[in-house]
């Protein structure tokens, strides 16, 4: 081994690789690196160096190895065909001279699945022919100085083929119109290599840039046509002086006893690009579950948001029905004429009361009803946002996944592929591997907890069915299937039908008719959706009876007069002044607090049925919040994926520039 061999031959991190490999499985799961390990065990085994033929279409890869083997004296594959169409589709192996060599299809073929198949290759090579035409890199620069410099496995930390290891082969020379061997053609195959010099030296180092082949593998196509198994090198005797191929194969030869230094540095290769691979199908199925995540957390959030407005409107209803309660009980003990009667003033305080609380009533339902409008309406909006679009579809996963029973589906994350398959190698199935395992997992939680799913999915998708029809404030709530429409749905009277010539015995006379007394509001029935809808049409009742708060009024009004008759009498007095203010303090007081405990019950009772209104579209909002049965799972995946993400990185970190 020369120095300069002995340079590039530092011993590879193997404690590295083992490291790289446990990160890439914590990612992929123990199916798809139980395969990229076949994989990397069957590379690992060949007794030989294998090298890869790579570049772009056309350059004359296929008929360099036809030339090759030829030399050694090993009988050309069929596969080996040349001609001017694509002829190499797959890449394909043959050992000979102590060397095995792979045979890939060309670059900038048209084809993404021929470069694919080529790349992979390169995760397996133990030196590379980067086989170019005359315009050397130009053809694809910035992929082959990728190539070359070892920034295609890992971009900030290169991977480059160790000293001779990497052979730059310029071809078909004897097409550049120059006869072959004279000077002029010697000139134009010196300015060959010093361009090729002049398009790697600043990406590698003067140094470290690789000397360049050039050869005319065929010359003068004069075996082109000669059927693969019966070539011989007397086919080739024509050049054999000048193309070049001499000088190759001494460098190739070369290689042949460096199996075990080349194979250390491949593997380390191997992992490189694996691990580089998997760190970026983990941050991208990663920002996947943290999108969900998000959208998970924005509809709790925005949920938790409506409540607590809810609550607010809620606290303000009440505070606003029990001051309006104190002003119209105060009023009617003050205002009360001495020679009122007790039923005069039992009718007058039924009636006040029913217009207050009838008003307040209306009004505070109208206030909910919108409340929950807006909720669903800003869930609607919402739900185009990446986030909930991501959550959604998440739970569309989740739903196909319970409804086509796909708990005994097989585990896809195992390719079908033999050991030796390198396609499998390349990035776009390695994705798929990390996004087959976080659905794998998935799948097992959700097939083991079936039952909860399926609940946290009712909720779900009902709360999409409220969505999709929604009532505006002011408006009737589509009524259930197969029930006639409710007419006094959020109307405050009756149908006046119903009265039954009865509008006469109702407080005030005046023939007005009330769906409800003066303090229990009827029940509040539900929507189509299970969202709570407005009033009943028919008067249930609830709460205080009225005549119960009449009376109560009544026996204010006689305390208030029998009070002040007393006042003004004793009033006279002056001996009795301080005494008599002191007592009106106290039946002040008293009234006050016989005003507040009637204040109560009657509250209490017009509450009772507007509370059940509040308390379902309290749980119609909470609804909206995403059962821990679905968001759970995916927090426990996001957490897995940020920790292999996060090995992934450290493991790539340490390795040695």
């Amino acid at each position: 081994m020369n120095a300069a061999h002995a340079a590039h031959a530092a011993p590879e991190p193997h404690d590295w690789a083992s490291r790289a490999e446990s990160a890439v499985r914590e990612a992929i799961g123990q199916a798809g690196a139980a395969a990229l390990a076949g994989c990397w065990a069957a590379i690992a085994q060949r007794p030989v160096p294998t090298v890869v033929l790579y570049g772009p279409q056309n350059a004359g890869k296929t008929s360099l190895l036809r030339r090759l083997l030829t030399e050694d004296g090993t009988t050309v594959p069929a596969w080996a065909a040349v001609s001017a169409r694509k002829e190499t589709f797959a890449a394909d192996a043959v050992e000979s001279g102590g060397l095995r060599f792979v045979d890939t299809p060309g670059l900038m073929a048209g084809d993404p699945q021929h470069t694919e198949r080529a790349q992979a290759a390169l995760t397996e090579a133990d030196a590379l022919l980067l086989v170019l035409n005359r315009r050397g890199l130009a053809a694809d620069r910035p992929h082959l100085l990728a190539v070359a410099t070892g920034t295609h496995f890992h971009a900030d930390r290169p991977r480059p083929f160790p000293a001779g290891a990497l052979l730059p082969v310029v071809t078909m020379a004897d097409r550049w119109g120059a006869d072959p061997g004279t000077e002029e053609f010697h000139e134009l195959v010196r300015e060959s290599r010093r361009a090729l010099h002049a398009q790697l030296a600043p990406h590698t180092g003067e140094r470290s840039a690789p000397a360049a082949h050039v050869v005319a593998a065929d010359p003068y196509q004069m075996a082109a046509g000669v059927p693969a198994g019966e070539l011989r090198p007397e086919h080739y005797l024509l050049g054999d002086e000048w193309d070049g191929i001499a000088a190759l194969r001494a460098a190739l030869h070369a290689l042949a006893g460096r199996t075990a230094e080349l194979r250390a540095h491949t593997r380390t290769r191997f992992w490189t690009r694996h691990a580089a691979a998997a760190l970026e199908a983990g941050r991208a199925e990663l920002a996947e579950s943290e999108a969900a995540l998000a959208g998970a957390g924005r509809r709790r959030d925005r949920a938790l948001l409506f409540e607590a407005r809810l609550d607010a409107a809620c606290a303000a209803a009440s505070a606003r029905l029990r001051a309006l309660l104190r002003e119209e009980l105060a009023r009617l003990v003050d205002a009360a004429p001495p020679a009122e009667g007790d039923e005069a003033l039992r009718r007058r305080a039924e009636t006040r009361l029913a217009t207050a609380t009838g008003a307040w009533r209306a009004a505070a339902a109208e206030e909910v009803r919108r409340l929950a409008f807006a909720a669903r309406a800003e869930t609607a909006a919402a739900a185009a946002a990446p986030g909930s679009e991501a959550f959604a579809a998440y739970v569309d996963e989740v739903v196909e996944l319970l409804r086509s029973g796909a708990a005994e589906a097989p585990d896809p994350t195992a390719p079908a592929v033999t050991p030796t398959a390198a396609v499998w190698l390349g990035l776009g199935p390695l994705a798929m591997a990390v996004r087959h395992e976080t659905r794998r997992r998935l799948r097992e939680h959700h097939a083991g907890h079936a039952e909860e799913t399926r609940r946290a999915l009712a909720d779900f998708t009902a709360d999409a069915a409220r969505d999709a029809d929604t009532p505006a404030p002011g408006q009737a709530a589509p009524p259930p299937a197969g029930t006639a429409p409710d007419p006094g749905a959020w109307q405050a009277d009756s149908d006046p039908a119903a009265d039954d010539g009865a509008a006469a015995d109702q407080p005030g006379g005046d023939g007005a008719a009330y769906a409800f007394d003066a303090y229990g509001p009827d029940p509040y029935a539900a929507d189509a959706y299970g969202y709570p809808g407005g009033p009943a049409a028919d008067a249930a009742g609830g709460g205080a009876h009225p005549g119960h708060a009449a009376e109560a009024v009544v026996a204010l009004v006689e305390e208030a007069l029998v009070f002040a008759a007393w006042y003004h009498l004793e009033h006279r007095t002056r001996k009795q002044a301080a005494d008599t203010a002191r007592e009106a303090a106290r039946r002040a007081a008293r009234r006050r607090a016989a005003i507040d405990d009637l204040t109560e019950r009657i509250a209490a009772g017009c509450e009772e049925d507007w509370l059940r209104l509040v308390a379902a579209t309290r749980t119609a909002i909470r609804a909206r919040i995403p059962a821990d049965a679905l968001v759970d799972p995916l927090r426990a995946e996001h957490d897995r994926l940020r920790g292999a993400v996060a090995t992934l990185e450290q493991v790539l970190g340490e390795l040695p520039l």
